[in-house]
C-alpha cells in the first residue's frame, strides 16, 4: 500500500506529463480566446454608444417615474422591457449599471437583464423557424414567468447577505 506521498508524486508526475502534451491545446484555446474577446469589443463599443444615445433622448428622471420600487411591479415591466429587448450577457453588466445608476432598483435591473438574456421577442421568428413553434414560445413564456422570481428572490437574497455582513 502507498503512502500519501508516493500517491501525490504520482499524481504530480502524471499531471506534469499532460501539461507537456497539451501545449498545443493550450495554445488553441487561447488564441479562441483571444479571438472571442476581439469580437466581444466591438458589440461593448455599439452597447455604450446605443447607452449614451439613449441618456441623451430619455429625460432626466423618466426611469425613476417608469420604475417606482415597488417590488412586485418592477421585476413585471423590467421583464417586460427586457423581452422586448434583446441582448447578450457580455454587455448585461453595462446595461445593468447604467439603469441602477439612474435610480432604478435592484429588482427590476434583474428581471430586466435576466429577460433580456433568456427570452427575445426580437430574434423569436428565428427562433420559430430553427426549434418549431410549439418548443421556441413554451421557451420564451417559461423564461419570462420565471425571471419575475428569481429576480425578486435574488434581490431577497443580497438583501439577507448585505444584513449579515
Amino acid at each position: 500500500m502507498k503512502g500519501f506521498t508516493a500517491k501525490f508524486r504520482e499524481i504530480q508526475g502524471g499531471i506534469h506529463i499532460l501539461s507537456l502534451k497539451s501545449k498545443s491545446r493550450l495554445k488553441k484555446s487561447a488564441r479562441k480566446t483571444l479571438n472571442a474577446i476581439n469580437q466581444s469589443i466591438p458589440v461593448l463599443l455599439g452597447v455604450v454608444s446605443a447607452i449614451s444615445l439613449l441618456n441623451a433622448a430619455v429625460p432626466e428622471g423618466a426611469y425613476s417615474e417608469i420604475f417606482s420600487g415597488n417590488i412586485f411591479l418592477d421585476p413585471l415591466l423590467g421583464g417586460i422591457f427586457g423581452s422586448i429587448a434583446a441582448g447578450n450577457p457580455i454587455t448585461s453588466y453595462v446595461v445593468g449599471g447604467e439603469l441602477l445608476s439612474e435610480g432604478v432598483s435592484l429588482v427590476a435591473v434583474t428581471a430586466f437583464l435576466l429577460s433580456w438574456v433568456t427570452v427575445g421577442l426580437i430574434h423569436l421568428p428565428a427562433e420559430i423557424d430553427l426549434l418549431g413553434k410549439k418548443f421556441a414560445l413554451a421557451r420564451n413564456l417559461i423564461c419570462f414567468i420565471v425571471s419575475i422570481p428569481v429576480a425578486i428572490l435574488v434581490v431577497i437574497t443580497v438583501e439577507i447577505i448585505g444584513a449579515l455582513s
